[in-house]
């Protein structure tokens, strides 16, 4: 059976998304994403954090090829701090690039780690601020999202901030456009690529999608994805962090969620093990 992270890397290789800096797609996401992260530097908590230091550590969770953690630490060297930024993702292929690219961005090293986000902190890294960039908040579940709040809550130091890029799906997917049960991911002359809903999780929340590109002989890659609302995203940093913001981004329900202080009471260990209800799925 196929590991979380190879599952991923079919998804990516099937859905197009911008994700590589070297194509022109993805240099003007990186340059969208360098203009975001200039406008977040000017918010009140990264402010604070800065006055007090002039080097940073930067984690970046479900980095993939790293175009936010890069943007945020270039940000930050314009901004005259050093950076040292760690980039965290289930995908080798993605890091690979990360690697490479972000070492000739920044001038510097950039450090990668092949990991699950739920176990950040099995890596052994403290930081400053950990960054969760590129709208990756589908691929978890709210029993999954309790892990990750739990598991970046030990990494942060105590003054530490978490800043996750997200939209509010439940507006946007469900109230805007409306849940399409076979959707066209992309089309172009030759190929078609379409998800398709095939099942939903009472007990996780998530909605089941099989992915397949057309004609080809290929596997279909099914996947789990729990559409966020941004306000029980951000009750639920809430219980693990003592404040929460949002700064409107692209729109009013797309941007950035900032969390800080973490309240570390309830730790890593505390939620290792399945309740009774995924228990017996």
């Amino acid at each position: 059976m196929a590991s979380l992270g190879e599952r991923l890397e079919e998804l990516y290789r099937l859905v197009p998304w911008p994700e590589d800096p070297r194509s022109e797609e993805g240099k003007r996401r990186y340059v969208e994403a360098l203009s975001q992260m200039r406008k977040l530097l000017g918010h009140e908590w990264l402010k604070q954090l800065l006055e007090s230091r002039r080097k940073v550590s930067v984690l970046d969770v479900c980095g993939g090829t790293g175009i936010g953690g890069v943007a945020l630490a270039r940000a930050l060297q314009e901004a005259g701090v050093e950076v040292d930024l760690t980039i965290l993702d289930l995908r080798r292929n993605a890091l690979e690039v990360a690697f490479r690219w972000g070492r000739e961005e920044l001038g510097r090293e950039v450090q990668v780690v092949e990991a699950d986000a739920r176990r950040a902190h099995e890596i052994g890294l403290r930081a400053d601020i950990v960054l969760m960039y590129g709208l990756s908040a589908p691929h978890f579940d709210p029993w999954d999202m309790a892990r990750l709040f739990s598991s970046v809550s030990e990494v942060l130091n105590s003054d530490g901030l978490f800043v996750i890029e997200e939209t509010d799906r439940r507006y946007s997917i469900f109230f805007l456009q409306g849940y399409a049960r076979a959707l066209a991911e992309s089309a172009g002359e030759d190929s078609l690529v379409a998800s398709f809903h095939v099942g939903y999780s009472v007990r996780r929340g998530t909605f089941r999608r099989a992915t397949v590109k057309l004609p080809s002989a290929g596997r279909v890659v099914v996947s789990d994805f729990y559409f966020w609302g941004l306000a029980e995203l951000m009750t639920l940093a809430w219980l693990f962090f003592e404040d929460v913001d949002f700064l409107p981004v692209r729109r009013s329900y797309s941007g950035f969620i900032l969390t800080c202080k973490p309240r570390g009471r309830l730790r890593p260990s505390d939620l290792s093990r399945d309740p009774r209800v995924l228990r017996e799925t």
